[in-house]
């Protein structure tokens, strides 16, 4: 019984890798993603106050141009007019443009080149003003006063304000008074003395 046993394990031992080996493959299903990739590209051309130019020919409205072409456009502003702005897919490129020619890159997808203008010498104003400093070049105006005594008018009234002594005339009343004092004072003692030599004429009689 063991002898059959083994013999029918080693007989299964056989058989299950030949049945593995010629199974059916799996049929496996998937989707499948394509995609289409145009083969051209539009630019938008506006430019107001000028034309853009490439080879010669005038670029209006939309041209169409072949997708990872790369194309060089010449700006030409319009009399009295000059190039303020340059913006390519809405991107400010007015650096890369030279001596009225933009480069663009290779065309990937659909672009706007719009151009704006400005008068030309219109002046850039300057961030900040400088400071004004006086001119020292030239000599300060000096006022003179004159010392001349100023004449009134004809028609100005005269000033109702008194006039002032000299000091001559101020010294002259002193003096005068001064011998006004002496005089009333020597009159004074004069009287006084006359007054007692009569008492005593009238005593001695």
């Amino acid at each position: 019984m063991k002898k059959i046993a083994v013999m029918l394990l080693a007989v299964l031992m056989f058989c299950v890798p030949c049945m593995t080996a010629f199974a059916a493959p799996t049929e496996q299903k998937g989707a499948t993603i394509s995609t289409t990739v145009p083969a051209k590209c539009d630019i938008t051309f506006i430019s107001v106050g000028g034309r853009i130019e490439e080879g010669g020919t005038d670029m209006d409205g939309t041209e169409e141009f072949d997708r990872r072409s790369v194309h060089t456009f010449h700006i030409i502003p319009d009399e009295g007019k000059e190039i303020d702005k340059v913006l390519f897919g809405g991107e400010d490129v007015t650096s890369q443009v030279k001596d009225g020619y933009f480069t663009t890159p290779a065309l990937t997808t659909d672009m706007t080149l719009e151009v704006i203008y400005k008068d030309a010498g219109t002046p850039v104003e300057p961030v900040s003003e400088p400071t004004s400093k006086p001119d020292t070049s030239k000599p300060a105006a000096t006022s003179t006063v004159s010392s001349a005594p100023v004449q009134p008018s004809a028609n100005t009234p005269a000033s109702t304000t008194p006039s002032t002594p000299s000091t001559d005339t101020a010294k002259t009343g002193d003096t005068t008074a001064a011998i006004v004092f002496v005089i009333a004072a020597v009159t004074t003692v004069s009287a006084a003395f006359i007054i007692v030599l009569a008492k005593r004429r009238k005593e001695t009689e």
